[in-house]
């Protein structure tokens, strides 16, 4: 009788219930953290929200402050004064009345991040009598006239060479030096020179015809384009007289404080001027010699001694009162024949 072999009995299949019940875990853990991954970027978003609301976005007045402190920078780069009516174009805008408000938010980020600041500069003078009859009929001079540049706010004790070196630009020191030499001379002689006496003394110097910068009447009319000096012409008995003074940028950046402080230098007295601890006789010199300065600058005495000017109208002061033409004559014919 054959064998009966039995069937290995086939696994029974699991219910749906445990099939489904199984992987439930597993989903639960993914959903879970599907959950996380979104509810995450959320949280970042209200973190940053809350980030963002503490910081005030830039109004319109700020926009503007900046404007006019690039302008500032880029315009004394190149040695051009800011007029009111370029602050109006390029900063502020037709119709706008802020520039009180943005003019004071300007000067606060030029002292605090700079160092400077914005001075105004004087008019020019009215040297010829055109100039001055014109002047004569206007009344009131228009606030859309006013012009300024940038000037440092550094005290007096850190504008030493040691700490404030001189500009590498190609020869910028030589320029500063040939310009701060003119004014000196235009403002020792009274605050007007003419133009026979400037070549004398440029010619002393060896600088007549060419100087470091460019040549000699090339670099005058810059000079003058730039507003370190003022050229003036008059007629005078059928002869054409030329005379140079100091002009807006010359005494607002030089200014007498300046020449006196070069005239120290020269003479070795801007230490012993410094200096307090020095003996009865060398401040006795120092006085005489203090004295001497502020009578060939026609300025005032301060309380300690040193010859100071204001720097907007020291210039003025010095040279107010032109010498006449036969004046002139006299003391150019005598310096000639003592040369």
């Amino acid at each position: 009788m054959p064998l009966v072999r039995k069937r290995p009995a086939a696994h029974e299949p699991q219910s749906s219930d445990e099939e489904s019940a199984s992987p439930e875990p597993a989903t639960q853990t993914t959903r879970q953290r599907q959950r996380r991954v979104r509810a995450s970027p959320s949280e970042s978003e209200d973190d940053d929200s809350g980030e963002d609301s503490n910081i005030r976005a830039p109004s319109s007045t700020d926009v503007m402050v900046k404007k006019l402190v690039r302008l500032a920078l880029s315009s004394e780069y190149s040695r051009q004064p800011i007029r009111r009516v370029d602050v109006t174009n390029k900063v502020l805008g037709e119709g706008s009345r802020q520039f009180k408000v943005v003019f004071e938010g300007a000067q606060k980020v030029l002292a605090e991040t700079f160092g400077m600041q914005l001075a105004e500069l004087p008019q020019k003078e009215k040297v010829t009598i055109q100039q001055r009859r014109a002047a004569q009929k206007v009344e009131r001079p228009s606030s859309t006239n006013k012009s300024w540049i940038l000037t440092s706010t550094l005290p007096s004790k850190y504008r030493k060479q040691d700490i404030l070196r001189p500009t590498r630009g190609p020869a910028e020191s030589s320029y500063t030096g040939l310009y701060t030499f003119i004014i000196a001379v235009i403002l020792l002689n009274g605050g007007t020179l003419p133009e026979q006496k400037l070549e004398r003394y440029l010619s002393r110097m060896n600088a007549d015809s060419y100087t470091p910068v460019d040549r000699t009447d090339r670099l005058l009319q810059r000079l003058c384009k730039e507003g370190y000096l003022i050229k003036s012409r008059e007629m005078d008995g059928g002869d054409e007289v030329i005379d140079y003074m100091v002009g807006p940028r010359g005494k607002v950046e030089v200014g007498t404080r300046g020449v006196a402080g070069l005239v120290r230098e020269v003479y070795g007295r801007q230490a012993m001027v410094e200096d307090d601890d020095i003996t009865p006789a060398e401040r006795e010199k120092i006085e005489e010699f203090e004295f001497r300065l502020a009578r060939s600058l026609g300025v005032k005495k301060s309380n300690g001694g040193a010859a100071e000017g204001a720097q907007d109208g020291d210039a003025e002061n010095a040279g107010g009162s032109r010498p006449t033409q036969r004046r002139r004559r006299e003391a150019d014919s005598s310096e000639d024949s003592d040369d």
